[in-house]
């Protein structure tokens, strides 16, 4: 059975029927509507983001503009300000599409005069759609909608767990800066109960000698020298700290670390579920050998895989694409990648290019000659996530395992002429 694709990525068509173009805003949007041919049918310059104001929008744009099934709404991927409305009208009867802002935004500034307004956007919409050059952008279903959720939620954590950790490194660099040579991994158990109990200041430090070493020995587990120890307190005697609200620094690390304690716990709950539904998916990526938080965090950015025509958007989607610049006979040159795809499936498929270049001779292989090359090693990693999101993608278009080899394709031979 052949599976149905999704509009997204191809050409938005009006087919006959009236265009209704809206201009999202966070508590307000505008509406037009306009013919096949172009003609102004009905507009609304505002409507509240409420099921009143949809009713407004109804009563007035959109029978006017005809019966559900007659009429196509488009309007701009604004942020989550599209999804209310969006699915209130998919829930009315009415057939709804989505467009990239980038699309919207440069058909607006090829205009000759520089007057925007929401009414005049919303029109601008319409116009994109009616002349053919709209490409809708991706909606994805219920599960993959779900599942994208808890993969943004677990980096919005992390991102947080880290810029919380990079802040505790500045009180402690403040406070008692040799602490870090000393204690290579200062924020592990028995430094935190060292600074929970006594604190991080030299001076309390070397005054409460033999609570320090009683409190290191018992959070450790005896696993810290008495040498080390020593060398701690020798350095906090000499230490060149500014001195200087010493106690509410010591006061907010405590709180930094129960912060951190509570975003991990989160972390370690989403990561569980996470790998629940990746194996729910009985996805193909395993073979790959990659975790199933990657699995699951290229599932959520890339399902339905059939919105993908080939492995070449698809990689275009995820943003390792060279960008190129070329102008008549001199400038021909590949600059950097373009990053204007997902960032989130972007970063999964580099932490998956680690590993693949471990697992797999192939992988390795692409690594080292490009290593060869003169390429740093991030550099040459890329070239593998980009090669890896073409095998990502054929992988999930035709539901197999990952082979060193890539099946034959028994294409018919082409006829020969007759002499």
């Amino acid at each position: 059975m052949k599976r149905k694709r999704s509009p997204a990525g191809k050409p938005v068509l009006a087919k006959g029927r009236t265009v209704v173009g809206i201009d999202v805003g966070k508590r307000k949007h505008a509406a037009t509507a306009l013919t096949p041919q172009g003609e102004l049918v009905a507009q609304l310059a505002s409507f509240p983001n409420t099921r009143a104001g949809i009713d407004l929008l109804e009563k007035e744009v959109l029978r006017k503009a005809g019966a559900p099934g007659k009429v196509l709404v488009a309007m701009e991927a604004t942020g989550h300000y599209w999804m209310c409305l969006y699915y209130e009208l998919q829930r009315r009867g009415y057939e709804g599409v989505v467009l990239n802002p980038l699309q919207t935004n440069a058909h607006s500034r090829s205009q000759i005069r520089k007057n925007y307004n929401d009414r005049i956007d919303s029109a601008g919409i319409a116009r994109l759609v009616l002349a053919g050059e709209a490409r809708a952008t991706r909606v994805p279903d219920e599960k993959t909608a779900e599942l994208r959720l808890w993969v943004r939620h677990r980096q919005r954590l992390l991102r947080a767990a880290g810029n919380m950790e990079r802040f505790a490194h500045t009180l402690v660099d403040r406070v008692f800066p040799e602490y870090a040579d000393v204690l290579s991994k200062p924020f592990l158990t028995s430094g935190q109960e060292l600074i929970r109990q006594i604190g991080l200041a030299p001076s309390q430090l070397v005054a409460q000698k033999d609570q320090v070493r009683e409190v290191l020995r018992a959070a450790s587990r005896k696993k810290i020298a008495p040498e080390t120890i020593d060398l701690l307190l020798q350095v906090a005697q000499q230490s060149i700290g500014t001195r200087q609200a010493e106690n509410v620094a010591t006061r907010q690390l405590v709180l930094a670390f129960d912060y951190l304690a509570s975003l991990r716990e989160q972390i370690a709950a989403i990561e569980e579920e996470l790998e629940r539904r990746a194996q729910e998916l009985q996805s193909p990526l395993f073979s790959l050998g990659i975790t199933a938080k990657l699995v699951a965090v290229i599932h959520a950015e890339s399902d339905p895989i059939q919105d993908f025509r080939s492995a070449d958007q698809y990689v275009a989607y995820t943003g390792l694409d060279p960008s190129s610049r070329r102008s008549g006979d001199t400038i021909n040159r590949r600059g950097k990648i373009s990053k204007r795809g997902s960032p989130t499936l972007r970063r999964a498929l580099y932490l998956a290019a680690f590993v693949v270049t471990r697992k797999h001779a192939c992988f390795r292989r692409l690594y080292q000659r490009h290593r060869r090359q003169g390429k740093g090693h991030s550099n040459a990693l890329v070239v593998v996530a980009r090669h890896l999101a073409r095998v990502v993608w054929r992988l999930l278009t035709d539901r197999r395992q990952f082979s060193k080899r890539p099946p034959k394709h028994n294409f018919p031979s082409p006829r020969r002429k007759p002499k």
